[in-house]
């Protein structure tokens, strides 16, 4: 006998076996009860959520002889002919390899047939988005106007891709990804019908890898149990999806933990080596922080957060996160993690909380004592927190003030000579970077727009208070780039768009009024500034010092 796969193998063939959907169901079963059916349906959702499935037995359903509550009684020729696919007056068809005009003129010519031996002729046409405008604009009368024997259901992914007119003469049906609980009930029956054995952590990681697809899941569960021959266990089900298991997550947050380089990058290299993917790899361990964070708001307690300190979790799930959005558009992904790997050892080695727990439990032991050490970190955290916060508010302050200054001595001596080179250099810059570390600055400037420019000088503005800051502590970085690449020094003024407009007013009615710009010194806010940072520096090293 020829093996058939568990997902059409399994897939239900009335409502009351559709897993999820309840609300689609609902609304369908009482308008075949209470006889009030649409000329034409349209199914919207993801795939695997049972779209083409409901269509097949709302299809059936209502040819059905013997309709029961709402459901088919299965027992009927009817019911016997759709099961096999035998029912030629349920027509399917694939728009993605059949989305031309003639395909469509087909369908119009044979409505005003009568159906052979059912009640209605359904046309179900799957992933309906793919059918050309010629193709759409065929269909719409008749989708307007059918005979009363015929029903259209229509089925898609992306409905932003159906016209406006086919969507407004069809009843829209939105379909959710299938829950996981749902999921895994399905899976579970599915197994005990099947005889497999299954571990209750390898369904759930099933369940979400499948991103709330029940075919998908049903699929992988096949897969799986190729694999395992009967007897499915999460491992397996991470090694043939790609996924990382929780115990090497959990690991490699230890590592961050103790600063073990070398770990973190043997592990890095076998990610590399298996061919596993960097993005569902940060994914999983995004997920895995925030399943521990989750633990740790409910118990209070959770060994990850405990180590990390629950701000730092926040901060590296930030991280990764941001990580995973630069290397979806880069070809050598392992790159940019093993840079995300640098950047999370050396956030943790500022988190004075390691450092403290040594020194209480050096105090505890020698003492005799016990400390709550939850206590002594919430107070250091306040008065560093306390710390940082007025070292930024002054920093900032100084960065604006230095801004200030320099607006006003390039707005002093601005052509448009300039600023034309400027902006004609910038939209050429993007190809002419060399490495990771100019793509980084040349990402900073993405919000930026230049306002005006002199011979030694740019002017750039953004509307992003928070990529302002940030473009602040990167200036001299930004100013480097930009003057090895023009080969020439450069200074550069970061401005709030905002701000901007009211200073330019300012700027444009001295120079209507004759009145003379004069230059500006810049050299005592800068000591002042490069004492600030500097001091922010001792003050780190002081934190890392503690406990040693």
């Amino acid at each position: 006998m020829i093996y058939q796969a568990l997902y059409r193998k399994y897939r239900p063939k009335t409502f009351d076996q559709v897993s999820g959907q309840n609300i689609v169901i609902t609304t369908l079963k009482n308008a075949i009860l209470n006889n009030k059916l649409s000329h034409a349906y349209l199914f919207i959702g993801p795939r695997g959520t049972g779209k083409t499935s409901i269509a097949k037995i709302f299809a059936k359903t209502i040819n059905c002889e013997h309709i029961d509550n709402g459901n088919s009684c299965e027992k009927c020729d009817i019911c016997n002919l759709s099961n096999n696919n035998e029912n030629v007056d349920i027509i399917e068809m694939d728009a993605a390899s059949n989305n031309g005009v003639d395909e469509i003129r087909e369908i119009k010519n044979h409505v005003t047939l009568m159906p052979t031996f059912s009640k209605y002729k359904v046309y179900i046409i799957d992933e309906v988005h793919m059918l050309s405008s010629g193709a759409f604009n065929a269909l719409l009368k008749t989708l307007e106007e059918p005979p009363k024997h015929v029903i259209f259901i229509l089925a898609t992914t992306e409905p932003q891709k159906v016209p406006l007119t086919i969507l407004s003469r069809c009843q829209c049906f939105e379909f959710k990804p299938i829950s996981t609980n749902n999921m895994k009930n399905r899976l579970v029956e599915i197994c005990n019908l099947e005889k497999i054995k299954y571990s209750d952590d390898a369904l759930k990681e099933i369940c979400y890898a499948s991103n709330g697809g029940m075919r998908d899941a049903i699929s992988l569960l096949d897969q799986v149990n190729s694999y395992c021959n009967g007897n499915i266990v999460a491992e397996s089900v991470s090694l043939l999806n790609g996924r990382v298991n929780k115990d090497s997550i959990k690991n490699f947050f230890e590592y961050i933990y103790t600063n073990n380089l070398e770990e973190l990058f043997s592990f890095s290299d076998k990610i590399n080596d298996e061919g596993k993917d960097y993005i569902y790899l940060c994914e999983d361990l995004i997920k895995f922080l925030k399943d521990n964070l989750i633990d740790y708001q409910i118990n209070k307690n959770n060994m990850i957060v405990d180590k990390l300190s629950k701000e730092k979790v926040i901060s590296i799930i930030y991280e990764i996160n941001d990580c995973m959005t630069y290397i979806k558009n880069i070809k050598d992904k392992k790159i940019f993690f093993d840079l995300l790997i640098i950047k999370l050892t050396d956030m943790y080695k500022t988190n004075v909380r390691s450092k403290l727990v040594n020194v209480v439990e050096h105090v505890e032991k020698d003492n005799n004592i016990s400390i709550d050490i939850n206590k002594v970190i919430e107070k250091e955290n306040f008065n560093n927190e306390k710390k940082n916060n007025k070292n930024k508010d002054d920093n900032i302050s100084l960065y604006q003030n230095l801004m200030d200054i320099r607006l006003n001595n390039i707005l002093a001596s601005a052509d448009k000579e300039s600023f034309n080179e400027y902006i004609q250099f910038y939209s050429n810059l993007e190809n002419d970077l060399n490495n990771l570390d100019e793509r980084k600055i040349f990402n900073l400037l993405m919000d930026c727009t230049i306002k005006a420019g002199s011979k030694d000088g740019i002017i750039f503005t953004t509307s992003n208070s928070n990529i302002l800051i940030e473009l602040y502590n990167e200036y001299k970085e930004i100013e480097k780039l930009l003057s090895e690449k023009m080969q020439k020094q450069l200074k550069i003024c970061i401005y709030d768009e905002n701000n901007w407009n009211n200073q330019r007013k300012i700027y444009v009615n001295k120079i209507k009024n004759k009145e003379k710009i004069e230059i500006q010194d810049e050299e005592d806010v800068l000591l002042l500034l490069n004492q600030n940072i500097k001091n922010e520096k001792n003050d780190f090293d002081d934190l890392l010092e503690i406990g040693e």
